[in-house]
């Protein structure tokens, strides 16, 4: 029998980031298409928006129900209409196609997006006080913060649509909660459906650790070195850092011990679980890591973007870059971008003696996607995206700050130059006319010779080494999950395609006390002595030959071939579904901060 999978989400529809992205690799694998019989796409929508009814769903989603819309091509009404009335909800039902660019694969899945703007008051007060009589859940505390709310309503009508459209022999359904939006709907699935439910927490990261993190001057230096100090001690999180429930997202993951299973992304993502209360001691917690690409790619094909994308750096900065560095990244603070401009201080000096220049693209969108007519007015008028002004269409929210920063980076180097792109995608309709038209993502990939990647929290990171398949040198943070993932493939290995800058290692040992009470100059002193490690080992391991490039894309593909999706899921989801599904405790004792690797 094939398993049936729904997946409780934000990103039912658009691949807005790293969910979407798991996604859309789970879904377009031949393995978890072998295994999986249906996979439902959970989330939220606003349908009173205008729109063509077609593109409720998205570019690639067919609308086969909408109340909204007075669509039924799949005679659905007299399951869905009684939900709608009970809980004055409108559902919209249909399917998803995936299409992976520079693939083959392909995938679909149905989604279920339902308006609860204007839900049932008392049914959902009754739900609420379930919550709280059950699992602790004070819903008052948290419903001013739309995100909580949202997904309160969304749980029940969520199930009995689910209900409503699964058959008997495809139930167990194996209820994925994606991060916090999806536990209100898993606890509706304890309560009333553990007959036909079986429920999975999947951390693509921990929350309650990403708020410390951004939230303290010490950053991960600070966090990572306390938490081991106090799981020694045997502590747990609200010990340390005091009362954390005023934190919606920390009050609902920290019941995810109720669930059914729990997945992590990442190694030290299982730790932070683990840290959050004594519940996780017992609870096995089981490493899934997020699947690379791994296209093929030949050093013709990756000369071939270097000299469109050097070509493309020449008209922003005045020459043309020996060495082409990148960063992909969402625009919050745990990317830790001033790392990114330690290293380029330090290769600067460097870089005077070997004569050698560079360019660093930051390529990060706080405004989403700019229009075309205003990237011309913009490159037109001042130079963008060498140049920048502050309001939309250029520079809004933390772009402005990014912005600052390169730009005394670049007032006192010559030899190398960074470059904010802040906009989403890659290629003319982007960026404008000055870059080549054969350019894109896929080959802005392909022609990084160094991708950075130095978060101060990360879970897993697909971005910092989507261009391991073409041969880039990547440097990404020892506290990112997919370091652990790297670190598996090769047995601990040491391989010439990735650094691993550790941030957290201390000067000296400290105790707990001290560790809490970090500076932000404490933080400072370490960044810049690993800066210098950084810098001196990309010195080593930049290509500057064809040769040298060749033995990278080859040893990048090695290492890529073994961290697909579909080694992933065979080798660890699936096994945890089997397990889940059987009712079967874990093979092995699980102790505190016990995992199964994949």
């Amino acid at each position: 029998m094939k398993y049936t999978l729904a997946h409780v989400t934000h990103e039912a529809v658009d691949k807005l980031g790293g969910i979407g992205t798991v996604l859309e690799g789970l879904i377009t694998s031949p393995i978890y298409k072998q295994n999986v019989g249906r996979s439902i796409l959970v989330g939220p929508t606003s349908a009173q928006i205008e729109v063509d009814p077609q593109k409720r769903l998205g570019e690639h989603g067919k609308v086969l129900y909408s109340s909204v819309d007075l669509i039924d091509e799949c005679h659905l009404a007299a399951k869905f209409q009684p939900i709608e009335w009970a809980f004055n909800v409108s559902i919209i039902y249909g399917t998803r196609t995936y299409n992976v660019p520079g693939t083959n694969l392909t995938g679909e899945s149905e989604v279920i997006l339902i308006d609860v703007f204007n839900t049932n008051a008392d049914r959902l007060a009754v739900f609420k006080l379930r919550l709280a009589e059950t699992f602790g859940i004070d819903s008052k505390e948290y419903e001013k913060a739309w995100d909580f709310e949202e997904y309160v309503r969304l749980a029940e009508p969520a199930f009995y649509a689910l209900r409503a459209i699964l058959k008997d022999e495809q139930l167990p359904c194996i209820l994925f909660s994606h991060e916090f939006m999806g536990m209100a709907t898993a606890f509706k699935a304890i309560l009333d459906g553990p007959k036909h439910f079986k429920t999975i927490f999947h951390a693509h990261e921990c929350a309650t650790a990403r708020y410390i993190v951004e939230h303290h001057p010490g950053h991960d230096t600070m966090f990572y070195n306390a938490m081991r100090k106090a799981r020694e001690q045997g502590l747990y999180v609200e010990q340390v850092f005091g009362d954390l429930k005023h934190y919606f997202r920390h009050a609902l993951i920290s019941k995810a011990h109720v669930c059914d299973g729990v997945i992590a992304v990442g190694d030290d993502t299982a730790r932070e679980m683990h840290f959050l209360g004594r519940h996780f001691d017992h609870h096995h917690i089981d490493l899934v890591y997020n699947g690379i690409p791994a296209e093929k790619v030949t050093l013709d094909e990756k000369n071939e973007a270097r000299k469109h994308l050097a070509n493309y750096a020449e008209k922003l900065i005045g020459y043309k870059p020996d060495i082409l560095m990148t960063h992909v990244m969402r625009p919050v603070i745990s990317k830790g971008v001033w790392r990114d401009v330690g290293v380029c201080e330090e290769l600067e000096q460097r870089f005077k003696h070997t004569d050698q220049t560079a360019v660093l693209f930051i390529l990060t969108t706080a405004g989403g996607t700019r229009r075309k007519q205003d990237i011309e007015s913009m490159s037109d008028e001042y130079g963008w995206p060498r140049n920048h002004r502050e309001g939309y269409p250029d520079l809004v929210g933390p772009e402005i700050d990014f912005h600052n920063m390169i730009e005394n980076f670049n007032a006192n180097n010559d030899r190398i130059q960074i470059v904010l792109v802040n906009q989403f995608g890659w290629g003319p309709d982007a960026l404008g006319d000055a870059i080549s038209h054969e350019m894109n993502m896929h080959t802005l990939r392909v022609a990084a010779d160094v991708e950075f990647g130095p978060a101060t929290y990360e879970p897993f990171g697909i971005s910092p080494l989507e261009p391991l398949f073409s041969g880039a040198v990547c440097v990404y943070s020892n506290i990112c999950g997919c370091a652990g993932f790297v670190n598996h493939v090769t047995n601990g290995e040491p391989v010439p395609n990735v650094i691993v800058a550790d941030y957290t290692q201390l000067n000296h040992d400290l105790p707990l006390d001290q560790i809490l009470n970090m500076t932000q100059q404490q933080r400072d002193e370490i960044e810049a002595r690993v800066s210098v490690e950084v810098a001196d080992e990309l010195m080593r391991r930049i290509p500057t030959t064809d040769t040298a490039r060749s033995e990278l894309i080859e040893s990048g593909q090695k290492l890529v071939a073994k961290m697909g999706w579909d080694q992933v899921i065979q080798n660890t989801l699936l096994p945890m579904l089997q397990r889940v599904v059987s009712g079967k405790p874990s093979n092995s004792k699980t102790q505190p901060n016990h995992t199964q690797t994949a």
